[in-house]
């Protein structure tokens, strides 16, 4: 499809104007053919118009479906850090739908960390926030859950890491490598400023124990970063994604190396996004000054 026959397309769909065997036969011919850029920059323009009022008013928005399976969710550290640096953060994400992982809203549950909805979100006072992505349109959520009937995920799965209000700076996410230039090429389309690494479980999150290819498109501009990767393996990594560990190392109970390189790095990317700037050695400084100087009892 063409960006203009995806929009439409996206649209009649959004506003329920489809058929159930439209909806599957859509859905698994895009997963068969592969997701093209135009593909994903028109279903992202319909998603768009959906955006709550208040949220064009956040600098940053951090996409979160793949939840974590090995790892705590470290970048949550990192986007709290950037809030305290006087930036807002909005997170958007998916509800719990593959057994054996964990998600943003339940760590953000855990962490005492504001969820909002539709109605809350342009209220809110907080500097980082929830928004589950059925409080864009409920048929997201519900779209995200036909993984269990197709067998397969669908491009909602891919669209939905890439959507924004109008001129507010992404985060994205890929698990496949090949995705990350799906993502840029669509971000250039839509003349978009974004973000997108292949992350650790296939969220936003950089692994410091592998170098990190990083596209960061700037209005339509890409530019490819690379960080490398001191260590090759951190023996204080912790193997389960219990929450306590984000808990103990941001009020410094408990230090993981690992954990502070990989929220640190994370926190660096997000200011570049923010900031629309590819200086990510300058954005890392920043980033190492705020968390020597964080509020550790924020949480907790």
């Amino acid at each position: 499809m063409t960006a203009e026959e995806a929009e439409f397309t996206m649209r009649e769909m959004l506003a329920g104007r489809y058929e159930d065997c439209q909806l599957g036969a859509i859905f698994m011919l895009l997963r068969v053919l592969e997701e093209t850029p135009d593909e994903i920059s028109g279903f992202a323009k319909a998603i768009n118009e959906y955006w709550p009022a208040g949220t064009e008013q956040f600098d940053l928005v951090w996409s979160s479906y793949a939840g974590k399976r090995r790892q705590p969710m470290w970048w949550i550290l990192s986007a709290l850090l950037l809030s305290q640096m006087g930036y807002r953060i909005l997170v958007h994400g998916t509800l719990a739908h593959t057994e054996g992982r964990v998600y943003a809203h339940e760590v953000f549950s855990e962490l005492g960390l504001p969820t909002v909805n539709r109605e809350s979100v342009a209220t809110s006072a907080s500097g980082l926030v929830y928004l589950p992505c059925s409080e864009i349109h409920p048929s997201l959520q519900q779209w995200l859950g036909l993984k269990k009937v197709l067998g397969v995920r669908s491009p909602i799965n891919t669209v939905l890491k890439t959507i924004a209000p109008a001129g507010t700076p992404s985060v994205q996410g890929i698990f496949h490598p090949d995705y990350r230039t799906t993502h840029s090429v669509a971000a250039e389309l839509s003349q978009e400023t974004a973000v997108i690494i292949k992350g650790e479980g296939g969220e936003f999150e950089v692994n410091p124990e592998r170098a990190c290819q990083v596209a960061l498109v700037v209005e339509g501009e890409t530019a490819q970063l690379r960080i490398a990767n001191d260590v090759s393996h951190y023996d204080d990594k912790p193997v389960s994604p219990n929450t306590e560990h984000l808990l103990k190392l941001w009020q410094g109970h408990e230090h993981s190396q690992y954990g502070h390189d990989a929220v640190l790095r994370t926190a660096a990317l997000g200011l570049c996004a923010i900031l629309k700037r590819t200086d990510y050695v300058t954005a890392l400084a920043e980033c190492s000054a705020a968390w020597s100087g964080r509020d550790t009892a924020l949480l907790g």
